[in-house]
């Protein structure tokens, strides 16, 4: 049976500032109107859009009011900054279909996302334009395992780079790692959560184990909420460092790259785009490997355009000309990685396309019109 596509569309229509003590406050809002014609046609009868957005600690969800074959409704009051979006409509009881993403609200901009909805598990893809503020951050901890402690660690090789740049900022890069980590195990490591609550960091960048974003997004998502928790209790931002796919695997790139993205706009956290400066990079057309023997750990090469899209993404340094090179890279290779990176961060600041399950599903499900599944049964 043909899969049915759903199409939600989101203007977001800005509304002029207001005047609270010496500081104008910028919000706008989120119109949100479904035209559900296509599921008509095929004969369903949709009982309840359920569209949930959230930044960071705000989350607010509105069953949108359904006349004839629209459903739309108005998110009001909304602090400026990107939300990630999570739709889920029903037939009675029966999930029909989902669709996550993110979204934007900027002051004197209006903007259209385009959302697919398919049928469970859902899909789509949206473009949006999003930033958040990290260039102030003078100490920096990486939470991660062997893809942040190999070749010296990230943390060495950007402590030099930010060295070189900016030797003044006295900036300080240090690193918390275990061999195989998850967020989970890193969630259960009494070490790993004293380093983060008495560090004093302005930054905590998380590195998720390679392969889980792909297989087991649900606990990604989860553990690396758990650790946001942590992050913001000791006062510090948290920012995600998003690995590659292996190169034996391409195809775990998009899935990779997609959960990264949906869990940073969830979370209000920075996402560093060092698996897209892997792809960008094309492997098959350069002199070096950026992988190391196993073709999923980093060489030097790999690590050093990780680092140079760290810099980049948290400060917003152009690392192309910087002074600092591992001595195994020839000035010609480090310049070649310097610009791949940078050019990375500036191109994934203006989008991010978004495909990947709505959080609460544990696993993507294979579901046709016929096997629709019970909403209860998807909270168990």
């Amino acid at each position: 049976m043909k899969r049915l596509p759903l199409l939600l569309l989101i203007p977001l229509l800005l509304l002029f500032a207001c005047e609270h003590g010496t500081q104008p406050e910028a919000h706008g809002e989120m119109p949100v109107r479904i035209n559900l014609e296509p599921a008509l046609a095929h004969g369903l009868n949709v009982t309840q859009v359920s569209v949930t957005i959230t930044k960071g600690g705000f989350s607010h969800q509105m069953d949108l009011p359904i006349v004839g074959s629209m459903a739309e409704g108005t998110f009001t009051d909304l602090e400026m900054g990107t939300y990630a979006i999570d739709v889920a409509v029903y037939n009675d009881t029966l999930l029909i279909a989902t669709g996550s993403g993110t979204g934007i609200v900027k002051p004197g901009e209006t903007t259209t996302v385009h959302i697919t909805l398919h049928f469970v598990p859902g899909g789509l893809e949206v473009t949006i334009n999003w930033g958040l503020p990290y260039e102030e951050s003078r100490r920096v901890l990486l939470v991660g395992n062997s893809h942040t402690y190999f070749n010296g660690g990230v943390d060495a090789h950007l402590q030099a780079l930010v060295n070189a740049a900016h030797p003044e900022w006295r900036v300080v890069v240090d690193a918390r790692t275990g061999g195989g980590y998850t967020l989970e195990n890193h969630c259960n490591d009494p070490n790993t959560l004293t380093a983060i609550a008495t560090g004093d960091w302005d930054l905590v960048v998380l590195q998720e184990q390679s392969s889980r974003p792909q297989t087991d997004p649900s606990l990604f998502y989860q553990y690396a909420a758990q650790l946001n928790t942590a992050i913001n209790q000791a006062g510090a931002l948290t920012g995600f460092y998003m690995t590659w796919a292996w190169r034996n695997n391409p195809e775990m790139y998009e899935p990779i790259r997609d959960a990264y993205y949906y869990i940073g706009a969830y979370l209000d956290a920075l996402v560093l785009p060092a698996g897209v400066a892997f792809h960008n990079a094309h492997q098959d057309t350069l002199s070096f490997s950026l992988y190391a023997s196993d073709n999923y750990h980093p060489s030097i090469y790999g690590t050093y355009l990780v680092a140079c899209t760290m810099l980049a993404g948290i400060w917003n340094i152009n690392p192309v000309g910087n002074s600092y090179r591992p001595p195994e890279i020839s000035p010609a290779h480090a310049l070649l990685l310097q610009t791949i990176a940078w050019d990375t961060v500036q191109g994934e600041t203006h989008k991010a396309g978004q495909r990947c399950p709505l959080p609460p599903l544990a696993k993507p499900l294979e579901v046709l019109p016929s096997q629709i599944i019970p909403r209860d049964e998807l909270a168990a």
